[in-house]
C-alpha cells in the first residue's frame, strides 16, 4: 500500500500513530512519519520536528487511519503548516 502525503497512518504492531511526511514509492520502500509523541532526538536534531520526531517504516508494516483522532490532528497541525509553507 502506498501513502499520500499528510495522511495520517498507524503502525499495524507498534500503535505508532503519526502523519506521513515522506511517502514511499511501492509497497517495499520505507515512508516516514512525524510521530508527535515521539521525544525529540537531541542525537539527531535533523529527525526532530517541534516535540515530535520523523520515524521511518516499511510501507507494508503501516495502515492508514480513516478517521484520525482530535488529538492526532491537533499534535499535527504545526507540521502541516510547515509543509504547506514549502510547498
Amino acid at each position: 500500500m502506498t501513502f499520500k502525503l499528510l495522511s495520517y497512518v498507524q503502525h499495524k504492531e507498534q500503535g505508532i500513530q503519526g502523519l506521513v511526511i515522506s511517502p514511499a514509492a511501492n509497497q517495499r520502500s520505507h515512508v516516514t512519519i512525524y510521530d508527535p509523541e515521539c521525544p525529540n532526538d537531541d542525537d539527531n536534531p535533523e529527525d526532530s520536528y517541534g516535540t515530535g520526531s520523523a520515524l521511518e517504516f516499511r510501507s507494508n508494516e503501516l495502515e492508514e487511519i480513516k478517521n484520525p483522532s482530535e488529538k492526532l490532528i491537533n499534535q499535527c497541525k504545526d507540521i502541516i503548516k510547515l509543509f504547506k509553507e514549502v510547498v
